[in-house]
């Protein structure tokens, strides 16, 4: 598993939007109901994403090396993403918008293009599975580094490098992010 998974993550809901900005002829309140439960879940999503940028850019900080050693060996007992992590695993707000939108699907079809609600489902459910995958991506990544820090001998230079590179991928998705997030609020 890679940094890709954010990228997808980031493109389901980009297509959730689409989709929200298909089904036009949804009653405005609905519409404006489902854009922000979509807008919550790029919230969490940037949230988490700045929340490990913010961590791993603190443990590059430390001049001495067994610092740096010591930081990195604590991710696997990072106590603000253990915090976030059953959050961002569930995202109760999108469940319960898919929830929603399923026991009135029927209703919405009838006011909207079955294709434009169907749409809507299948990116709200791939969104919602793949919420999970990051969750366990991003927790099996902190164990790793972890676990490459407590190793005799490690690398320090090539450790180093490993938390910046994860860190400036994950820079880099929260600005694709942010720009799909903007299409959202261009929604009527």
């Amino acid at each position: 598993m890679d940094i890709k998974i954010f990228s997808d993550l980031i493109d389901a809901l980009s297509k959730v939007t689409y989709a929200l900005k298909a089904a036009a002829a949804l009653p405005k309140a609905e519409r404006e109901q489902y854009r922000q439960v979509v807008g919550q879940s790029y919230q969490l999503l940037d949230t988490t994403l700045g929340m490990i940028a913010i961590r791993l850019g603190d443990i590059l900080l430390p001049a001495s090396q067994p610092t740096f050693i010591d930081e990195v060996a604590k991710l696997d007992n990072c106590p603000e993403w253990i915090r976030i992590e059953r959050e961002f695993r569930m995202c109760l707000s999108l469940r319960a918008a898919l929830s929603e939108i399923n026991h009135f699907s029927g209703k919405l079809k009838a006011q909207v293009s079955v294709h434009d609600i169907d749409a809507l489902i299948e990116m709200m459910e791939r969104t919602t599975a793949t919420e999970g995958d990051i969750a366990g991506f991003i927790s099996e990544r902190f164990r790793g580094l972890a676990s490459e820090a407590c190793t005799p001998g490690v690398d320090i230079a090539k450790l180093r490098g490993e938390v910046t590179s994860f860190r400036e991928a994950l820079l880099s998705e929260r600005r694709r992010l942010i720009r799909a997030e903007a299409d959202l609020y261009e929604i009527a």
